[in-house]
């Protein structure tokens, strides 16, 4: 087996400190925000898609990768847009 590897979704082995680490992580959230189309869910809707769903992707990287500030800043920031 090759390093860099996916196990369960998330690449082992790889430089976590690098922004194209992150990419496949902000892939899925995007995916997931335009299939949604905010437009068209209510306000309660939208705080619950964050809470439960994007939250929980983001959460499973960082079951085991501290995750850059910078990108901790466009992650809320996306949400907010979303919001």
């Amino acid at each position: 087996m090759k390093v860099p590897f996916k196990y369960l979704g998330i690449p082992i082995g790889a430089n976590h400190r690098g922004k194209d680490f992150w990419q496949d992580m902000i892939t899925k959230r995007r995916k997931r925000l335009t299939i949604w189309k905010g437009k068209y869910i209510s306000y309660t809707g939208r705080v619950i898609l964050i809470n439960l769903v994007l939250s929980s992707i983001t959460l499973y990287y960082l079951s085991l990768f501290k995750i850059p500030v910078s990108l901790e800043k466009t992650i809320k920031e996306k949400q907010i847009d979303f919001l």
